[in-house]
Formats: C-alpha cells, sequence, structure tokens
C-alpha cells in the first residue's frame, strides 16, 4: 500500500506543466468572462487620500482644489489611469476644482484624455470646474517656481489660454493656494520629486499613486508624513473605486488576478505537500 501511495504521488511530481499552464489559462479567463464580487477593504493610506478629498469638499465647497500631477504614460496605464478615473470622479461628484498637469511628455494625450472624458461625464466646464496645465520641462525647478509663484510657472494653460483669466486658476498666487496635491507617478519625475522639491519646502499636503512595484519605495514618506496617503497599484485603484461606490476597471482586472494567485498557492502548498509525504516514504523504507 505504502509503496503504491510512492507510486502515485511520483506521477504528481511528474505533472505535465502544460496542465498546470492550461489551469492559469483557464484562471485567467474565466474571471473575465463570468463577473462575481470579491471582498475587498481599503487600507489606511487607500482611506487618507479618500477622506482629505472629503474633507476639502466638506470645508471648501467648489471653491476647494485639487492639483493631479499625471506622471505616467501609456506604459503604466493599466495601473494608473483606473486611479486617475477615480480621483477625478471623486472630485467632480464633490464639485471641486481640478487642476492637472505632468511631468512625463509621452503622457499629455492620454491625460488629455481621461480629463475630457471625466469632465463630458459630470458635466463639468473647462476653465471654470477644471483646467489642464500640460508638461513643462525641469520637474524640480517647475516645483519650486510653482511653490514661488504659480502664474510664473505656468502663464498659460495646455492650449494656450491664460492662467490669469480661467477661474479656476486666477486665484492661486502659489501650490499652498491649492488644497490638496496628488501624483500619480509610474517613475522618476513623480512622487519622489514632488516630496523632495515641493512637500519638503512648502509643506502642502500630498498624497501618491503608484504602480504596484513601486509602492515600498514611498512608505518611509508615509512614515514621516511627508505623504498623508498612498494608492498602490491595481489593487489600490481596486480599493479607491470599491469606496468611491464606483467599481470600475481595477475591481474588474483584480478578479483574475485574485484567482491566478490562488491557483498559484495551491499548486505551491501542493508541491510542497507531495515533498513531504516521499520523504516521509523514504525515510520509512530506510
Amino acid at each position: 500500500m505504502g509503496m503504491q501511495m510512492k507510486f502515485d504521488l511520483k506521477k504528481l511530481f511528474n505533472l505535465d506543466r502544460r496542465i498546470i499552464y492550461l489551469l492559469i489559462f483557464l484562471s485567467i479567463l474565466i474571471p473575465f468572462l463570468v463577473e462575481f464580487d470579491l471582498p475587498i477593504k481599503a487600507n489606511k493610506d487607500v482611506k487618507n487620500i479618500f477622506n482629505k478629498i472629503e474633507d476639502v469638499a466638506k470645508n471648501k465647497g467648489h471653491q476647494g482644489s485639487i492639483l493631479l500631477s499625471f506622471d505616467f504614460d501609456n506604459a503604466s496605464k493599466a495601473e494608473l489611469e483606473p486611479m486617475a478615473r477615480s480621483l477625478l470622479a471623486h472630485a467632480f461628484k464633490n464639485n471641486l476644482r481640478v487642476i492637472a498637469m505632468g511631468h512625463w511628455p509621452n503622457g499629455v494625450e492620454l491625460a488629455k484624455s481621461i480629463l475630457n472624458d471625466l469632465a463630458r461625464e459630470f458635466k463639468k466646464e473647462y476653465g471654470e470646474d477644471w483646467v489642464y496645465l500640460g508638461y513643462r520641462p525641469g520637474v524640480s525647478i517647475l516645483i519650486i517656481n510653482m511653490g514661488k509663484d504659480f502664474k510664473s510657472a505656468f502663464q498659460t494653460d495646455a492650449f494656450g489660454k491664460n492662467t490669469k483669466e480661467l477661474a479656476a486658476t486666477k486665484n492661486i498666487k502659489t501650490i499652498n493656494d491649492i488644497d490638496y496635491v496628488i501624483s500619480l507617478s509610474a517613475g522618476s519625475g513623480g512622487i519622489e520629486d514632488w516630496v523632495v522639491y515641493g512637500r519638503s519646502k512648502y509643506h502642502f499636503e500630498l498624497g501618491g499613486a503608484c504602480t504596484a512595484v513601486m509602492a515600498a519605495d514611498f512608505y518611509p514618506f508615509l512614515q514621516s508624513g511627508q505623504l498623508n496617503g498612498l494608492i498602490g497599484g491595481l489593487a489600490g485603484a481596486a480599493q479607491y473605486e470599491t469606496l468611491l461606490g464606483r467599481p470600475a476597471e481595477a475591481v474588474s482586472g483584480m478578479r483574475p488576478q485574485s484567482i491566478a494567485h490562488i491557483v498559484l498557492i495551491f499548486f505551491i502548498l501542493f508541491g510542497n505537500f507531495c515533498y513531504l509525504i516521499d520523504r516521509f516514504y523514504l525515510s520509512k523504507r530506510s
């Protein structure tokens, strides 16, 4: 009986890897075809960003403003676009003014597309409810100039309109006149630059949103209080969508990712179980 058990386990050890690949493929494909709810609970760092926007809306109303810095491009679109859409929806839903910009020239058209989509959905007027300042070179110098004289940093918006004449920006003298700044970051020219050249010098409220692989790098900024919150990766985006009551791309994307992880964990545990059983029978035989 023991030898038969060992023989069967040996066959499991030599399981055709194509079967594993097939199960992984199905674990990714099926959640795209079948919708189901996952228990998504927002962590403290994501809640802090959500609550800060709620506080600005409560205390300032339509005169409240947030700055979104689109510091990413199409390579990180899958993770950061859902965050951008949720943050914009949250701001527009609460009638906050949105001032958008970006440190990545390759992300300009992507930012325009996202901003236009959400502005149309919430029927927001350009110049009055939102402004897109576009890209300016010189990340560190630009942020420092925004802290000294916002109008000198951005004399015109991305479409050539004078920022002194736009309702959303005419009363902004320095970046401290903006209630909350959030950097959507995929690398250099993102969160770290906002912390070093902006938050550390001018002490404005700063939140971050980044790819999952970068999130751990910014935990020291959270612990020091230089970031008040952080949305990390697709999981963070899904948490924010859940808080907002607006499940969209991130929640949908978490389904295949979660099921695939469960399948992988199962095979890891199963492989270790087979190994231990095999060792047990080897020791019995000796």
